[in-house]
């Protein structure tokens, strides 16, 4: 199976389990030092609705958090079910869930809500294969860089030529050598050709370190 999720052992959502084999992915049982699921660069913490507002009661949300993020992947928690209709039957402030849920946010962990174990099993999967797509695509070439960009920004950078004026001496003596041996013709003004004239000819004289 070329998509692979790692699955704690821990972990016995086994509908969840045939979900993520079902959407094309293969499952790896192993102890996971933090989370349920690893999915590319994501682990996954898997939550019903019910555990939710228990750990975040217990605050055990924010202990298992740090351990996701521990990981050294990207924390993801997954929360399973209808969340707002489980605290209208609950003796939990739904403030109290909103400001664990921003906590969560602000630690850097996502957040994610699934309607069932169908849903979280397609979605694990998905990782793993965004991941795998990711691998293989190849790597981006360096662009070698535009030798007509270089050529005339070479031209472009003596005194009173610019870019337009250089695309000019480009077209009419073919290469930036030849612009240069023939300077002395160049269509410019008096002062620039003066410049000019000093940047090209004028010894170098070394610095005194």
């Amino acid at each position: 199976m070329e998509f692979i999720v790692l699955v704690d052992t821990r972990e016995h959502a086994q509908e969840v389990v045939r979900r993520i084999k079902e959407a094309g992915c293969g499952v790896l049982k192993t102890k996971l030092e933090a989370g349920d699921y690893v999915a590319g660069e994501f682990v996954f913490e898997r939550k019903s609705v019910d555990d939710f507002v228990n750990s975040v009661i217990e605050g055990r949300v924010f202990e298992q958090a740090e351990r996701l993020k521990s990981s050294g992947l990207k924390p993801v928690v997954v929360v399973e079910g209808d969340l707002w209709r489980e605290l209208r039957y609950r003796r939990i402030s739904p403030n109290a869930v909103l400001g664990a849920l921003l906590a969560l946010s602000s630690m850097g962990v996502g957040l994610v809500y699934t309607e069932d174990k169908a849903q979280t099993g397609a979605l694990i999967c998905l990782a793993a294969r965004r991941a795998k797509k990711a691998a293989r695509a190849p790597a981006p070439k360096k662009r070698e860089a535009d030798v007509r960009s270089l050529q005339i920004a070479l031209l472009a950078s003596l005194p009173g030529i610019g870019p337009r004026r250089a695309e000019e001496l480009l077209r009419k003596y073919g290469t930036p050598l030849n612009a240069l041996l023939n300077y002395k013709s160049w269509e410019v003004d008096s002062k620039s050709h003066t410049l000019i004239k000093r940047v090209l000819e004028t010894p170098s004289t070394p610095t005194t370190p």
